[in-house]
């Protein structure tokens, strides 16, 4: 079975894996307050993030390196792209009408107001974030209740992605010489956080995805054969294609949850 790397995001507690077994994530419940959404009902988002480090095993030249200094290894290019797909799923939700997002970002309410320092609490420990193109980061309750009421809506939602990689060896002998191959896979986690006007929190869950090993543009296989570095600009576009699939899992969580289904606290995966 593959090793999993840790999933680096607060609302993650611990996965749990078996032998056969897909692994499986222990994200808790959906916290969602029915009576603050409806179909009326208008929220803006605030606040797309990510997790700066784009979290995976390393290559001898790279592990004293910094985020910035190792190619591919800060998720900036995969936020940006991935903005426009979290802004169209959350539009599809029948539970709340969401604000255009340039009458947002466009707003001179949102441009006047400071952003909070750009530091993310993982574990007790706070990391650096990236912003999507043209937001700005929020998380504190009371700025982002005055944000609500400055937008004269219901709600803002905030948004933090994670990606991590999860690899695994595969080893093939010919000859009596040992072959090696690395697959890699990534691991994408979105957490959504929304606030109504007087700061109460009205929604809270996290979604969790990862490359199923049939899914060609999502896993990618490395020859063992360089062992200085890992090829992180490589895996962009796997993760770009499981952090579409977890954001819709996060819609799907949150209408089931709005409509009296059940949710599971526990997340297949794969």
């Amino acid at each position: 079975m593959k090793r999993l790397s840790i999933i680096v995001i607060s609302a993650v507690f611990f996965m749990v894996t078996m032998s056969g077994c897909a692994p499986v994530a222990i994200t808790g419940k959906v916290k969602a307050q029915q009576d603050a959404f409806g179909a009326k009902k208008e929220f803006a988002v605030v606040s797309i993030a990510s997790i700066k480090e784009l979290h995976g095993e390393k290559g001898i030249t790279q592990i004293f390196k910094k985020t910035d200094d190792i190619p591919g290894a800060n998720t900036q290019p995969i936020l940006d792209q991935l903005r426009p797909e979290i802004i169209k799923t959350l539009t599809k939700s029948k539970h709340f009408k969401l604000v255009p997002e340039s009458s947002v970002l466009k707003s001179k309410v949102y441009k006047k107001t400071m952003e909070d320092e750009r530091k993310h609490k993982v574990l007790y420990k706070n990391v650096d974030i990236n912003v999507a193109k043209n937001y700005k980061y929020f998380s504190k309750p009371e700025k982002l209740a005055q944000l609500a009421k400055d937008f004269k809506v219901d709600g803002v939602i905030t948004i933090v992605m994670n990606f991590t990689i999860s690899s695994g060896k595969s080893w093939l002998s010919v000859a009596g010489v040992t072959l090696g191959k690395k697959e890699y896979s990534v691991i994408a986690s979105i957490s959504a956080l929304a606030y109504d006007r007087e700061g109460k929190l009205i929604w809270k869950d996290t979604a969790i995805k990862q490359a199923e090993p049939g899914d060609k543009k999502a896993i990618v296989l490395l020859d063992l054969t360089d062992l200085t570095k890992t090829n992180f600009k490589k895996l962009h576009p796997s993760a770009i294609t499981i952090g579409g699939k977890a954001v819709n899992v996060l819609l799907a969580r949150f209408n089931d949850s709005m409509e009296g289904k059940s949710v599971s606290i526990f997340q297949k995966l794969k």
